[in-house]
This record gives structure tokens, sequence and C-alpha cells, in this order.
């Protein structure tokens, strides 16, 4: 399986950032260049000797042209470690290693594991034969740059794998959604040539359902599978917009059409921070999930908004309904994929705008309100207008 997935500069360019990571510390690693790469095939073999001697990984490297493509492939990753360039090339190099590591389907654990006997082994080389009054400088740039590629590498085989479960779980559900459309449209035709009074039609209408909820099943299945690749663009979002789009979305909704809706947002925080497209989603599926769970002897939706305190970074959204809470078993359950209170639920809608809030730096979480119903709670980012952001950009901290 060939893995032919971009580099996200700019997420790899954050790293950089967080650790500090500059052109001086490459320089630092040259100015010592000589010393290291005189070494460079005591590296590669040491490197291959370890992992002889483990029994998970022995088997994979005894075959005679493995081991020379290896030791070469391993030759090459250390020189560069020495070229002196932090540039998107090197980004490619690195990221491409983590991809690689994918397709030979080789656990990250010893991945992680090569890379501490690189740092041991530079560490040994700086040790006896770099002037001490250069150690504490020369080992605190090489620990920067083994962190930054061990996060490089790991954000390529994080991303190359959950790409590679996600085309199973696409293509699981592009097969069943064919079969299921066939099944319903028969189940239809022999149900219109039913005698009126016949009890097959019972019976018919109990597989109509359950063929529609596993058609919702599969359509929800895709968004969640879509949610988990797609990095948050963030942007100023209007509340009040996202949550009346929701509503919209729901016209058709029977519950709707009964329901007392009271909307009383925080006028001192009209925006949130976060992706429009995800928002709306989210705000789409906790909406539906309310309507779902009302009294319906008392059908009453109230949305409100508030700042968690003056100095909190993140709005509170709260939507109110009257149906009987979660029971306390169940409250984190409902956020889990397929599980589902209701019976002809997906166990989809609460597991995608907990995906989505999290994406977006958020939270969403359930609490009952004792004789009155249930909570639906929402944290997301505030933008507060003094610095509301002008134009949007990748999340990824």
């Amino acid at each position: 399986m060939k893995l032919d997935l971009p580099a996200p500069t700019a997420k790899l360019t954050w790293f950089q950032e967080k650790l500090a990571l500059a052109a001086d510390d490459f320089a630092r690693l040259t100015l010592h260049r000589a010393v290291f790469l005189k070494k460079k095939e005591e590296f590669a073999e040491k490197l291959y000797s370890y992992f002889c001697e483990i029994p998970e990984t022995r088997i994979m490297l005894q075959d005679e042209r493995r081991k020379d493509r290896l030791k070469k492939v391993w030759i090459q990753w250390y020189d560069l470690l020495f070229q002196g360039k932090l540039d998107e090339s090197f980004y490619a190099r690195i990221w491409r290693s983590g991809l690689r590591h994918v397709e030979l389907n080789i656990d990250k654990r010893l991945i992680n594991l090569a890379y501490s006997v690189v740092r041991q082994y530079c560490q040994e080389i700086t040790r006896s034969e770099i002037p001490h009054e250069e150690h504490e400088p020369l080992l605190t740039a090489m620990d920067k740059i083994l962190d930054f590629c061990v996060l490089v590498e790991t954000h390529a085989y994080v991303s190359a794998t959950s790409q590679c479960d996600m085309e199973v779980v696409r293509g699981i559900s592009h097969q069943v959604r064919n079969p299921l459309t066939v099944i319903g449209g028969n189940i239809l035709r022999l149900k219109r040539n039913l005698a009126p009074d016949s009890p097959m039609h019972k019976t018919y209408e109990t597989i109509l359902m359950e063929n529609k909820r596993l058609e919702a099943m599969v359509r929800d299945v895709a968004i969640y599978s879509e949610l988990s690749e797609k990095e948050a663009v963030f942007k100023e979002i209007s509340l009040q917009e996202a949550i009346s789009k929701a509503l919209k979305r729901l016209v058709d909704s029977p519950e709707k059409e009964k329901t007392r809706i009271e909307i009383e947002l925080d006028p001192r925080h009209p925006f949130i921070l976060g992706d429009a497209k995800d928002i709306d989603v989210m705000f789409y599926y906790l909406l539906q999930n309310s309507f779902e769970a009302l009294d319906r002897k008392d059908p009453a939706l109230r949305i409100t908004s508030k700042s968690l305190d003056a100095e909190s970074a993140f709005l509170q959204i709260e939507i109110f309904n009257t149906g009987n809470p979660p029971d306390s078993h169940e409250m984190e359950s409902v956020f889990v994929p397929f599980y589902s209170s209701k019976p002809y639920g997906t166990g989809f809608g609460l597991p995608i705008a907990r995906l989505i809030a999290r994406k977006n730096h958020g939270e969403v979480f359930l609490e009952p309100v004792p004789d009155q119903g249930t909570r639906c709670i929402i944290q997301l980012p505030i933008v507060f207008p003094e610095r509301s952001p002008q134009s949007s950009h990748t999340g990824g901290a």
C-alpha cells in the first residue's frame, strides 16, 4: 500500500515554534558534523544489532537484502540531521518516514524505541568526543531536533493510520448502502401488493423502519469518519446564525412543530471561534437529539448562553429540553458510537457533536435538571471584540 499524504507544513511549523527549534540549533550540530558522520556506518550497525536482539523485529531484519536496504536508509536519515537545513525538504523527508512506517506496518512503539537509541548514541558521541564546555548547548539542540522528528513522524503515522481506518469505514458504508436501497425498494413493492387487512403490513413496516435506521447510520458513520480526518479551520462565527441554521434544517421534524422554543443569548458575546461547517453540524445533531428527547406532554426547548466568568475564554451554551435525562450510568454512554437509548436511533448524533466540540477546543456534556428535564452544555472559545480574528487560520494547538 502506497500512501501519499502531503506534509502539513503549517502544523509542522507550529511544532517547530513550540519546541523553539531554530536554524541555530541545526548550525550547532553542523559545527561537529565530521565527528558524528564518521560514525554513521557504526550507527546503522548498532541500530541493526539492537533490533536483532528483539524477537518481534529479528525475523524482519534477518533477510540479507532488507538488511542492506535498511542500513542505507538509516545512514541517510542520520546524515540528514547534520545537514544544517531546517526547510520544507527536511519536513518532507521526516514526514515521509512516518508514512513509510505505516506502509510497512511497523509498530509505533518500536519506532519510538529507535528514536531513543538514536538519542543515546548521539549523547555518547557528544560526551566522548566533543569538548566539555560545548556539551550542554549541543545536547539541548540535539534534543530539540530529535523531539521535532518524533512529533513529525508521529503526526504522519497517526494521519496515515487514521486515513487507512477511515477508508475501511467508508468502504463498508458504501457496500452497505447499496443493499439497503435494494431491500427498502423491494419491501415497498411487496407492501403495495398486500391485501389491506394483511397482517404482513406490520411486519413490513418494522423492516422498513429498521432499514431506514440503517441508512441513517451509514450516513452518520460517513459524517463521523470525515470529521475525524478534517482539520478545523477557525474563524469568527455568529452563534445566533449557527443556531438558526440548525433549526431551519430541522423544519420537517414533527417534534419541532409543537415545541415552544426560547432563545436568549448573551449579547456581550455574540461570536464564537470555530470551524463554521463543524459548528453547523454540531448544533444540528444536538438540537435533533433535544427535540427527540422532549416530554410529549410539555414540549419545550430553551437555548441560552453565558460566559463562564469574566476572565474565561469560553462561552457556555445550554440547550434545555423537558425530556427525562438519561440514567446516571448512561450519561457518558450516550457519547459512545453505536450506543442509543432510542428505538430507531443511530448512536452517532451525540458522538459526532462531541467530536466536533473537542476538535474546536470545546466540550459537550449532559446534566440532569431534577424534576424538569435535561440540559445539554456546550463550551466553545469566545471571540472577544478587541481580539476578533480578521482571517481564518488552521487549528492544531
